[in-house]
């Protein structure tokens, strides 16, 4: 819940204050004279270093303890105390980077073509059928929401409210919980909430395996991504692995039905735009319990809206997406370097933002993501369904208001398949 900070009245408003923080902060900007040594030092023979040579302070203690210099072909000086600065796992040839930082322009169109996969806009109903026996309180589900709201005792300096309307206006900061962790704190609340539930249904315990706030890496080398490969690496709150392997959503005579439907294409949208470029990556999959015999099974995290330019449904689908997608591709690849799959990987993933439930399943059938290759990946998503309905994080929540326990069902559903 937040706060405001208690401030004691001063002689100036805070009016006054902006008007002297202003004119400091002018006069910080005004360019300083340039420094010239004076006439005396100068008749007094006395050394005077640069110190914006790039070989300050090396040349003055390289000539005081005599130091022998290294002359490089261009002429300039080494310095032998010069640490080597290069990342070990910088690599010539840069990477085309998703982190999840950037939104994706097409949304799930663009997400849908990066994976070469057939996107399928809603869950299977054998999948949402697995939760059937399962009657989930309201108000336990609204305590975990509470717990996150209100009753969370954080008190850290959250952003400063921006107002669209009245722009000008410096709003007052709070303090609390920032929005990220309310979620985290939500999402702990609900997979223990759903798990223990599970156990109490007869599933096993010791066959699960948890991390919190681990990386995920994945690399994937093929098609246009042969020579500049396309790395997806992320930071989910919480995976989940499993001993077993988890069965695909799609086989057989489903499958096939959906091998006919076209991956869509975002042209004349390259759907590497928003991909940044980068130099320092690793190659393989990197990701916790890596040498054990467990398979990954769900992710789930949450992100919070930029107050002046907020993602779209659209983008935070896609975003949901490419982070199950490169979970699967992690998955597949883990504890060795293959070019395609013998048999699918099937994993899920949950995003939370703003109260809105994005809940993916990536099947991924293979590594050849050409766009002429007959086999494709399937995308199962729900993308922007209501759990609640937030606060602003600057504003107290009392209340739980438009809780929607089909949405809950629905994350349940995802989790137990």
């Amino acid at each position: 819940m937040p706060f405001r900070k208690y401030r004691a009245i001063t002689d100036f408003s805070k009016n006054n204050t902006r008007i002297f923080k202003r004119i400091y902060r002018n006069k910080l900007h005004e360019n300083a004279p340039e420094f010239r040594v004076p006439e005396q030092v100068r008749a007094m023979g006395v050394t005077v270093w640069d110190p914006n040579d790039k070989q300050f302070p090396y040349v003055h203690y390289a000539k005081k303890y005599g130091i022998k210099e290294e002359i490089t072909p261009d002429g300039a000086v080494t310095d032998p105390f010069a640490q080597a600065s290069e990342d070990p796992n910088y690599k010539t040839d840069a990477c085309y980077l998703f982190e999840g930082s950037e939104p994706l322009s097409d949304g799930l169109t663009q997400a849908a073509s990066l994976a070469h996969a057939v996107l399928v806009e809603e869950l299977p109903e054998r999948v949402l059928k697995g939760v059937s026996g399962y009657n989930f309180d309201a108000q336990k589900v609204t305590d975990h929401i509470l717990h996150a709201e209100k009753y969370d005792p954080t008190l850290e300096k959250l952003p400063r409210r921006f107002d669209p309307v009245i722009f000008w206006n410096p709003h007052p900061r709070v303090f609390g919980t920032p929005v990220v962790k309310r979620n985290n704190i939500m999402l702990d609340n609900f997979f223990r909430y759903v798990f223990l539930s599970a156990i109490e249904k007869g599933a096993k315990a010791d066959r699960f395996k948890f991390d919190r706030d681990t990386y995920i890496t994945a690399t994937l080398r093929a098609a246009r991504f042969h020579t500049q490969p396309m790395v997806l690496r992320f930071q989910p709150h919480i995976v989940a692995q499993s001993a077993a392997v988890p069965p695909p959503w799609a086989k057989d005579g489903d499958l096939t039905e959906l091998m006919k439907l076209p991956v869509q294409s975002c042209a004349p949208v390259d759907p590497v735009i928003d991909l940044t470029r980068e130099h320092v990556y690793n190659d393989g999959a990197h990701l916790a319990r890596q040498d054990q015999p467990i398979r990954l099974n769900t992710l789930m995290w949450s992100r919070e809206q930029d107050q002046k330019y907020p993602w779209t449904k659209e983008q935070n689908a896609a975003n949901a997406v490419l982070h199950t997608f490169g979970a699967a591709v992690a998955q597949a690849k883990r504890g060795k370097d293959v070019e395609d799959l013998k048999e699918p990987v099937l994993v899920k993933g949950v995003q939370l933002v703003d109260g809105l439930m994005d809940l993916v399943a990536v099947q991924l059938n293979t590594l050849d993501i050409r766009p002429d290759n007959p086999t494709k990946n399937v995308v199962w998503i729900e993308k922007g369904v209501r759990l609640y309905r937030p606060k602003p994080f600057y504003e107290p929540m009392v209340e739980v208001e438009e809780l929607n326990m089909d949405t809950f069902d629905k994350f349940a559903a995802v989790l137990l398949s």
